[in-house]
């Protein structure tokens, strides 16, 4: 039997929700020759949406060619140029045939060897086993150029998280040589997707950095509930059982919309009912995501020096004035420099983020409810 919520995949088909502005601005930069780096919290539904917007960009104009880079798998500059020839390869082949045919023509030209494999799926790995890389590099990224030339083609290239690209040793050269190759393409256009925002929007957002003005950069908002709701009824409906609309817009609203955690709580709930849904199942089903959630929450917070956990209970407890005197003393954070560290580090690793009107938030809806549960109350010292 098929779930009718899905996590843990891309969503597809009747499973993808909404996005429809989203994907009408993804089609009109890249479709006009605009680069477009796109930014959002993890498990948001970037990927999602970028394969979603492709595959119609590819249906709505038969020159379109798409290739897909997962940048999350890159640990060296040598992984990149192999993931991006391959992407390249497979994005604009049909088949592993034709694919060796361009390995052949473009880039065995300037590679002492290359190793094709074939997995089960016929897709394309390329092996440059060449040195130095840096000599090559150029040679790689304008590989797609040249193909779309050749075959009057517009390519666009997706890299999945590219902020991994900027922990390598070697980023510094390598984010100078792809800037300025890829500035001079006219027939490729790039989709850099991230969910490390402060990396994402300080490669991007920052003048000292050669991707500054790269193209566009998006900020890929949450779902509304009015989506929701009626996709998390129609999906209890299809299957033969029932949700009325206040528990499917408890749902929305415990998780805040959040994309993974709504479909993960909906299936919760979903698997523990038998015909009806009742706030018994819910409060149930709500402990049950946070628990399934805790072991990462765990992780992340054994991270954590104590002033910065202190920091979060402080935010927990939804205390506006962090600098405080009393709130210092409290919670213990520390002297002043302290306090302004730890918050960088907070919004740098994705735990908190600060808004103008609403001051510190957590990031993770779940992992606020988890942290609640966990430090509050109780472990405030009362001194």
């Amino acid at each position: 039997m098929n779930r009718p919520f899905v996590y843990g995949y891309l969503a597809e088909n009747e499973n993808f929700i909404d996005r429809d502005e989203d994907r009408r601005q993804l089609k009109n930069f890249l479709g006009n020759g605009i680069n477009v780096m796109l930014i959002s919290p993890r498990r948001w539904g970037k990927s999602s949406l970028v394969k979603k917007t492709m595959q119609e960009m590819a249906e709505e104009d038969k020159t379109v060619r798409f290739c897909f880079v997962d940048a999350f798998k890159v640990h060296s500059e040598k992984d990149f140029y192999n993931a991006y020839a391959s992407a390249i390869v497979r994005g604009l082949s049909s088949s592993l045939e034709k694919g060796i045919e361009l390995v052949k023509d473009y880039i065995q030209a300037f590679t002492p060897s290359i190793t094709l494999k074939s997995d089960p799926l016929n897709a394309i790995e390329v092996d440059l086993s060449y040195k130095p890389i840096e000599k090559r590099g150029e040679d790689i990224l304008n590989l797609p150029e040249q193909l779309a030339v050749r075959r009057g083609l517009h390519v666009i290239v997706c890299i999945d998280e590219f902020q991994q690209l900027a922990r390598l040793p070697e980023w510094s050269r390598m984010e100078a040589t792809m800037r300025s190759v890829w500035q001079h393409h006219q027939h490729v256009n790039y989709c850099l997707y991230g969910s490390k925002r402060h990396m994402m929007m300080d490669i991007f957002n920052n003048a000292a950095n050669p991707f500054y003005r790269f193209g566009q950069v998006l900020y890929l908002k949450k779902i509304a509930k009015v989506h929701w709701i009626p996709y998390i009824q129609d999906a209890f409906h299809k299957t033969g059982k029932h949700i009325d609309t206040v528990l499917a817009e408890r749902i929305c609203d415990t998780v805040e919309c959040h994309p993974w955690y709504v479909q993960q709580l909906s299936f919760f709930v979903w698997s523990d009912t038998l015909t009806e849904a009742t706030n018994e199942i819910f409060e149930r089903q709500v402990q049950t995501l946070i628990d399934t959630n805790a072991p990462q929450f765990e992780t992340d917070i054994n991270t954590l020096a104590p002033s910065q956990v202190g920091m979060l209970i402080a935010i927990a407890n939804s205390e506006e004035q962090l600098s405080a005197k009393l709130t210092v003393e409290r919670y213990g954070l520390g002297g002043s420099q302290t306090i302004a560290r730890n918050k960088k580090t907070l919004v740098e690793k994705d735990i908190v983020e600060y808004d103008a009107q609403r001051g510190y938030q957590f990031v993770d809806p779940v992992f606020c409810l988890w942290f609640k549960q966990q430090y509050l109350p109780g472990s405030v010292s009362e001194e």
